[in-house]
């Protein structure tokens, strides 16, 4: 049987099919996500960032001109070329691994903050990762957390079970010319607060903000959808 990381590496994908799908002006990436992470983030100038799942590396290159020192982690090989063609800094350093297992390269203590973007839900079990996060974070550090909300997923996927644990597998991008299948771990809230709680972080946040003004201008369909239900999941946890 495929390890998880096999199954959802993105270097199972044609990556520029991906990234058409996510660069899109309208995606919900640019229009929602992004602008509710970087919200959530603290200042990065001259601190330590640990950018987990960093796929082609937006927030990579978004705290390097903040000033940050980063650290670029992925599963998939494909994005991770992407990100050091796209992206020169001496102030970059990039890192090919499996996210549920154990990191010894990265140093304990050491990170300020830890950008974890639309990644957890491609990982089965949080609580190592959650530990291993612990131990890389400086006191005082966070780790800011986007993921799939529950709900959501329920309802696109149109399950039967809300409260089933499993791993799914979904087409992207089928209203464009390259539709591609992602797989990823369906789970209840409780499956997503349990390792959570059980870790040693302090939880500052767990919120579903709302989309901003800009989503409304760009696009207001998707802006009355995302103000009646939920897409993603922020989480904010302190060291």
């Amino acid at each position: 049987m495929p390890e998880d990381f096999e199954l959802t590496s993105y270097d199972n994908l044609n990556t520029d099919d991906y990234l058409e799908h996510v660069e899109r002006p309208l995606s919900w990436n640019n229009l929602y996500e992004r602008p509710a992470m970087i919200e959530r983030l603290p200042n990065l100038t001259g601190k330590n960032v640990l950018d987990l799942g960093c796929a082609s590396g937006y927030f990579s290159e978004y705290a390097l001109k903040q000033g940050a020192k980063v650290t670029a982690v992925d599963i998939s090989q494909k994005m991770l070329d992407k990100l050091a063609a796209s992206v020169k800094s001496e102030g970059l350093e990039i890192h090919r691994a499996d996210l549920a297992q154990p990191m010894p390269f990265l140093k304990t203590n050491n990170y300020d903050c830890v950008i974890a973007s639309l990644v957890l839900h491609y990982i089965k079990d949080w609580k190592p990762l959650l530990a291993e996060l612990y131990r890389v974070v400086k006191k005082g550090g966070r780790v800011i957390i986007s993921t799939h909300h529950p709900l959501a997923t329920f309802n696109h996927l149109e399950f039967d079970n809300y409260f089933e644990f499993k791993m799914v597998e979904e087409v992207w991008g089928q209203n464009g010319p390259h539709p591609f299948t992602v797989c990823y771990y369906k789970r209840p809230i409780n499956e997503i607060l349990r390792p959570i709680l059980e870790s040693e972080f302090k939880v500052i946040s767990i919120d579903e903000p709302l989309p901003n003004k800009k989503c409304k201008e760009l696009d207001p369909r998707s802006y009355k959808r995302l103000m009646e239900r939920p897409a993603f999941l922020f989480i904010v946890l302190e060291k």
